[in-house]
């Protein structure tokens, strides 16, 4: 028997409620979720939010330490990070300057000329101007502590004097004399042993100055090369700016052809490539213009475009960073010779005071005189040896007044002493003169002070750029390692579709400022080292062209 059509309705709204009720059985329901409250929205806040839920406060961290390390390069990568090594630059990628008239490189020298460091260093210990200068002044001042010991010698006077005598009641009469005479100064009131004292102290510091410009010569040689060398190598890196920007210029333009590239990114790759072909060209000059200054520096041929040997920014090894400052004071107090100088000076000052106090002292000396004398009467010619009572002063030099001579023998000897006292000005004149004396020693005590002060600023600041330089080196080739790897992304997010052309512009702009920064970090570390050098007293050509640094001694002597 068929079911009724009510039947049938009634049997699947049964099964309907059935299917439901088991479903809601196998899977359950899940609890309201949690709601987080959410700040309120900074462009529609609601009314009566208050400041603090607009600018809430700062999580609080706990500050950056030392231990908590940041990212940092090591092994091999810390390596290539403190040595910057480029491809030797083809000709044909520099660009012309002065209308294609200038050869590169070399532009308006004549020839170019391959030296080292070591050669240089050595041409300017012979050549170099400021040496040379103090050099003339030492031997100036060597000839003068000569001429201070020869004080200590006897004087010899020769003279020849003709004399015509008209008395009244006597015929006229002429008396020709010639003397020698030999002047032995005994006591001079100490004036010419302190002179020879002041001589020999300023003798001594002018060797020491001598030594000074030497140091400075080598440090002003090393400094030029080294900035030469940096400039090779920022030359090296322009180039590869370029390169950069006309192949990021053709992957626009290639882009473009494809339907993805924009005009906007073709003009702003040719404007970066403009701005990096400005820079080559005035690092093109900026490399001829630091030869120059390197041949200034050696007193060479300027018209010689110098040449380094090897063009790569290296990290030298001249000094020990285990080296403490209590070393280095104690080598630049042995070695440095400012310090010398002053002190020398100091001494001539102080010698100096008894030789302006010799003006109060009398005087003695010891003399010895032969004369030979022939008059002549009425003009007849006849030879007669006879002084006719007259008397010739013979000068015995300039502590004495002089020597009579009388009678009528026509050849005589003398011999004697004399002893004088001269005030002048009642001894005023030379009470004044020590007084002054004693003014310029203290002078020379408070310079020789000030260079003391100034020599231990020195040392302290190199040595704390020495070590800073150092540091900077390492956190430069950390900048150029992600850089680099910043710039290949870039390319590829660009080339894919994924970028944008101002971020491979920007990361191209950022590879080349840390390739060049970390050229500048290396040539910097160098010359810091060799800056402590000198301000130590330790420079010199063997230990700037060393392979490792001296050894410092327990007297602060060079091992």
């Amino acid at each position: 028997m068929p079911a009724s059509p009510k039947f049938r309705f009634l049997a699947i709204l049964g099964l309907s409620a059935l299917f439901c009720t088991n479903s809601a059985w196998a899977q359950p329901t899940p609890p309201d979720p949690v709601k987080i409250p959410q700040p309120p929205s900074l462009t529609d806040p609601p009314p009566g939010t208050s400041l603090e839920q607009l600018y809430p406060e700062p999580a609080m961290r706990p500050p950056f330490a030392s231990e908590n390390a940041d990212p940092a390069l090591k092994g091999r990568d810390l390596e290539k990070a403190r040595e910057v090594q480029l491809e030797p630059i083809p000709v044909s990628q520099l660009l012309p300057i002065g209308k294609k008239r200038l050869p590169p490189i070399r532009l308006e020298a004549t020839y170019n000329n391959i030296i080292s460091l070591k050669d240089c260093l050595k041409y300017a210990l012979y050549n170099s101007l400021p040496i040379r200068i103090s050099s003339a002044g030492y031997d100036s001042q060597k000839y003068q502590y000569l001429s201070a010991l020869g004080q200590f010698l006897p004087d010899f006077t020769l003279t020849y004097r003709g004399q015509k005598v008209d008395s009244q009641g006597r015929p006229i009469s002429t008396t020709y004399t010639d003397s020698a005479t030999v002047r032995y100064p005994v006591f001079q009131g100490g004036g010419v042993f302190y002179n020879a004292l002041v001589n020999l102290n300023r003798t001594k510091a002018a060797k020491s100055a001598l030594n000074a410009s030497v140091n400075d010569a080598l440090m002003e040689v090393y400094r030029r090369y080294n900035e030469l060398i940096l400039n090779h190598v920022l030359l090296q890196i322009r180039v590869k700016s370029v390169e950069l920007s006309r192949a990021q210029l053709s992957l626009n333009e290639q882009l473009k052809q494809a339907g993805v590239g924009t005009n906007f990114a073709i003009y702003q790759s040719r404007t970066q490539l403009a701005l990096d072909k400005q820079a080559l060209l005035q690092q093109e000059v900026n490399v001829r213009q630091s030869a120059i200054l390197l041949s200034v520096a050696m007193n060479s041929n300027i018209r010689t475009n110098i040449y380094p040997d090897e063009i790569r920014a290296i990290e030298a090894r001249l000094v020990n960073q285990d080296w403490n400052i209590n070393q280095l004071v104690g080598v630049a107090a042995y070695r440095r010779p400012e310090l010398k100088q002053f002190e020398y000076l100091r001494r001539a000052a102080a010698r100096n005071i008894p030789v302006a106090a010799s003006q109060l002292y009398p005087t003695m000396q010891f003399f010895a005189s032969k004369t030979h004398s022939e008059s002549y009467s009425n003009g007849t010619g006849g030879g007669s040896s006879n002084l006719s009572g007259s008397t010739v002063i013979i000068p015995t030099g300039s502590g004495g007044g002089g020597i009579g001579i009388s009678g009528s023998g026509g050849r005589s000897f003398s011999a004697g002493f004399d002893l004088s006292w001269n005030l002048d000005g009642f001894g005023a004149v030379g009470a004044a003169n020590t007084l002054a004396a004693r003014a310029q020693a203290r002078q020379a005590m408070l310079q020789s002070n000030q260079t003391l002060l100034n020599v231990m600023q020195q040392i302290h600041s190199s040595y704390l750029n020495m070590l800073t330089a150092s540091e900077q080196v390492d956190v430069a080739g950390e900048a150029v390692f992600s850089s680099s790897e910043q710039l290949r992304l870039a390319n590829l997010r660009l080339r894919y579709g994924q970028g944008i052309n101002l971020e491979l512009i920007q990361a191209q702009r950022d590879y080349i400022n840390s390739l060049t920064s970390q050229a500048q970090a290396i040539i910097n570390y160098n010359i810091a080292q060799a800056q402590l050098l000198r301000d130590t007293g330790m420079i010199s050509v063997d230990t700037l062209t060393a392979v490792k640094p001296p050894k410092i001694g327990s007297t602060g002597n060079l091992q």
